[in-house]
């Protein structure tokens, strides 16, 4: 996996999501966002960076290092930025080599999870009614 496109394509079929339109809405942003991301006109931020992380399996420095080269402009931070993402998945590598065959979770109960849990701090202000400080309180719309 060398570039964000590939990052997108990786993340999507964990997902088992065909489309961008889909992919984009479990993720929580829109589809242009996504085709931007193809595109490079703007890449995923640090957070979102952690997300595809989380997805794909990859090291959160890896796909750091991926849209970080992706970001640099010029061709000595570029090789930076690869050098990281090379370095992140050589660590990776060696790690997983060194720990005992079947690794243990550190909870009870986190040896089968299988969920990726994506959170976003939005407010929805069609979901219910309007809410507004008032007084000592918050009040809804109707009280106002």
């Amino acid at each position: 996996m060398q570039t964000v496109t590939d990052l997108i394509d990786a993340a999507r079929k964990a997902l088992n999501v065909n489309s961008d339109a889909e992919f984009a809405r479990q993720l929580g942003v829109s589809r242009g966002t996504i085709a931007n991301w193809k595109s490079g006109y703007s890449l995923p931020d640090t957070v979102m960076c952690a997300t595809l992380a989380g997805l794909t399996g990859l090291p959160l420095a890896r796909v750091l290092g991926i849209v970080g080269e992706a970001r640099a402009v010029s061709r000595e931070e570029k090789a930076v930025w690869r050098k990281l993402a090379a370095t992140a998945m050589a660590l990776c590598i060696a790690v997983g080599f060194t720990l005992p065959h079947k690794a243990q979770a550190a909870a009870p109960g986190f040896d089968n999870a299988h969920v990726v849990y994506i959170m976003r701090n939005v407010v929805s202000v069609k979901s219910g009614p309007l809410l507004a400080l008032h007084g000592n309180g918050w009040a809804s719309g109707s009280a106002l």
